[in-house]
């Protein structure tokens, strides 16, 4: 193996949901590779936990703006004292702080990661932080890769996409043993089909859009039920709007779910209504490597991985119409809704491993550490 590195990674959000998983995935492939890998984040975020349980080398800073002038010396100190020969950045608050603090210290690759494709604002301070402060950009999709370079004026030799890559577990049951033991699961009748999405529970992934679409096709389908699986802020009004509608005992919230693979494995179709902000959905790349047919809205880097009517089913987003015209689809042609996830199978197999991850993001790194020489 070449040159061990030391690399720190932040991350100021305490959630855990797509960002949390990849930098942990990512973190691990580092350190099966033989490399020094250290996580810096809030005491209470999730990641923390998680890293610490693992084995993993852990510092605690709040990452908060009222502490961002504490953080940015403390942050120096263990750069200091680790001389990290990368340093990546994750959320905008550690960002601001692990930039200034690594060019203080003089860390030989600044990585800032991009996730979500939520506009960056063109002005200087972004085009100062993107063109100058960072060594390079890495991102999980040309959706969000291409609009720092188109607004921001990024040189394009500056920014990368690295899309996440998954590594599922050996499945032990065929799908329709994962259907019935669900439905043993969940106490319901053995006929019992299933649909759902799989995403934390907040306003702009749609699950409330998708409710309705579920209403508007469920007579049609009378054995099948819709699964919300996941947690998150947007539990209340969801389960609001699911008390308000006729098929609401069709409609279960199953919570945070440790191990999804079960779920999609059963599910016959998994959709993300996702209205905004998708970098590279974990979510559909799961349902992708677990067999089940994928369908997503037309947002962000979704259509990056779902090829229309080739491997899944893309639909405008916003729409419960449209929603609800691609769950007809795949639900009353499964054979093709079939011959289109084991295309998807092929695709994800080939284009989003863990390994092809972690190679290219290293590949980058070891790019970096070359300019140095």
């Amino acid at each position: 193996m070449a040159e061990t590195l030391t690399i720190i990674h932040t991350e100021a959000s305490d959630g855990w949901g797509g960002q949390e998983i990849r930098i942990f995935s990512e973190a691990g492939w580092f350190r099966e590779q033989g490399h020094r890998v250290i996580l810096i984040t809030p005491a209470h975020a999730q990641l923390q936990q998680r890293a610490r349980e693992a084995g993993f080398e852990t510092f605690q800073l709040s990452f908060t703006k009222a502490s961002q002038a504490g953080d940015f010396f403390r942050l120096g100190r263990i750069l200091q004292q680790m001389r990290p020969h990368v340093l990546g950045t994750h959320s905008s608050t550690d960002s601001w702080v692990g930039m200034l603090a690594g060019r203080r210290q003089r860390v030989p690759v600044l990585l800032r990661y991009r996730h979500v494709s939520t506009p960056v604002k063109p002005n200087w301070l972004n085009r100062f932080f993107y063109r100058t402060l960072c060594h390079h950009t890495l991102t999980t999709g040309e959706c969000i890769r291409q609009p720092l370079i188109e607004t921001l004026g990024v040189d394009p030799l500056k920014v990368t996409s690295a899309p996440t890559g998954i590594e599922p577990p050996p499945f032990p049951s065929d799908r329709e043993t994962a259907r019935v033991s669900l439905c043993q699961e969940l106490k319901l009748p053995p006929t019992s089909r299933f649909v759902g999405c799989v995403a934390v529970l907040r306003s702009w992934k749609g699950q409330a859009l998708l409710m309705d679409a579920f209403q508007s096709v469920a007579a049609r389908f009378p054995h099948h039920h819709l699964l919300l699986v996941g947690n998150g802020p947007g539990w209340p009004g969801l389960n609001e709007h699911r008390d308000s509608l006729t098929v609401r005992e069709r409609i279960l919230f199953t919570g945070h779910q440790a191990d999804p693979w079960r779920y999609f494995r059963a599910l016959d179709a998994a959709l993300l209504p996702s209205t905004k902000n998708e970098g590279i959905p974990q979510s559909l790349l799961q349902a992708m490597f677990a067999g089940c047919p994928a369908l997503g809205s037309r947002v962000g880097g979704i259509p990056e991985i779902i090829q229309h009517n080739a491997t899944g089913l893309l639909f405008e987003p916003a729409s419960a119409e449209a929603i609800a015209t691609v769950l007809v689809q795949v639900l009353s042609q499964p054979e093709a809704a079939q011959a289109r996830a084991l295309k998807a199978l092929e695709y994800v197999q080939q284009h989003h491993t863990r390994q092809r991850m972690g190679e290219q993001v290293l590949a980058v790194i070891q790019r970096q550490l070359a300019f140095k020489l």
